[in-house]
């Protein structure tokens, strides 16, 4: 099974009347994230599903990510990808999926705390910025520590 963890893009600053819940991509951030989608197309096939976390920047993000794979279905909202989620929400989410390629877009700092927690004991240390796309290949069902990171890329390498 492959993991792909997306951290939404770049959105606006907490400022105003919106919620954190509220806060939107920038102009900017939709481009990056439309960059870094285009690019990733030439290493991953597609995805079996894709995941969101139910805040707006990570459900634009997905819906960038869906439609510049042509993804056929919708993206699942899920909640255990708000903030304050756990490791081990996260992989009974995707076990349930029964996908081989899933993508998950979440927030920071969770994704850094998930992704070491996938991939070690809990002691990697992990930029994980936005817009950045992780993928995690697990041999057979996916479990904490038992993932190998194959690659981390910000959004920054797309100019």
């Amino acid at each position: 099974m492959i993991l792909y963890l997306i951290r939404h893009g770049d959105a606006e600053k907490a400022l105003g009347n919106k919620t954190d819940f509220e806060r939107e991509l920038t102009g900017d951030g939709k481009q990056k994230m439309e960059r870094a989608a285009n690019y990733w197309k030439n290493v991953i096939p597609g995805f079996d599903f894709i995941v969101s976390s139910p805040l707006i920047r990570a459900k634009q993000t997905a819906e960038i990510v869906a439609k510049t794979f042509e993804y056929k279905n919708d993206v699942i909202i899920d909640n255990s990808l708000m903030n304050d989620g756990e490791t081990k929400d996260i992989l009974d989410l995707i076990d349930s999926l029964k996908g081989e390629n899933i993508a998950i877009v979440g927030h920071q700092p969770d994704f850094s705390y998930h992704l070491s927690n996938l991939i070690s004991n809990g002691t990697a240390a992990v930029d994980f910025k936005k817009g950045a796309i992780a993928k995690v290949i697990f041999d057979g069902k996916a479990k904490i520590s038992r993932g190998v990171l194959e690659f981390l890329i910000p959004t920054g390498t797309f100019k």
